[in-house]
């Protein structure tokens, strides 16, 4: 009985974890409220490649994130980070490693991954009209290493691509201009 009950453990403990994808749509607040609650529950690190931020709460929910100590890299698009309404000036200046896309025509990414285990990815813009007047998706992916893993290392190459010191120009201009 003994042997059956440790290999029936043994058994529970190699099942595999199904991968875990859920899909949310906009206009609503469903894709700006997991990006929060993922930033929120990150431990270690948050990797975020986005064409541009301008939404609020999902700043307030970084800054916080930064705060806790959580080690958090933006990519950005160099055209998007010099709009008016983009927050990426702000979250420069609180000391968060932001790099604009120096390369590429447009950084059209839409992904971050939290701690290497979770992400989220789709055509949502971290922006308010993407929240509430456009038309656009998310997925929240978790339990799925290899796809996570992949976009980790695309965020890598972007980085190491994307030169820090034009980015921090570039930041250091915005910042002295006043614009």
């Amino acid at each position: 009985m003994k042997i059956l009950k440790g290999l029936f453990i043994l058994g529970l403990l190699q099942t595999p974890v199904s991968a875990a994808v859920t899909a949310y749509f906009s206009p609503s607040l469903d894709c700006e409220n997991q990006i929060i609650k993922l930033l929120n529950e990150s431990q270690k690190t948050v990797d975020i490649a986005v064409y541009t931020i301008t939404n609020r709460p999902i700043m307030r929910a970084i800054e916080k994130a930064h705060n806790r100590g959580i080690k958090i890299r933006i990519i950005t698009d160099k055209k998007q980070a010099d709009h008016y309404s983009s927050v990426t000036t702000r979250l420069y200046q609180k000391n968060i490693p932001i790099k604009i896309n120096t390369e590429y025509e447009l950084e059209h990414n839409k992904f971050a991954v939290f701690d290497g285990e979770k992400m989220i990815t789709g055509s949502f813009n971290w922006t308010y009209s993407a929240s509430n007047k456009n038309s656009e998706n998310c997925l929240v992916i978790s339990n799925e290493p290899e796809v996570i893993n992949q976009y980790e290392k695309q965020f890598n190459v972007l980085w190491e691509m994307y030169s820090g010191q034009i980015s921090r120009y570039f930041f250091e201009r915005k910042l002295i201009s006043g614009e």
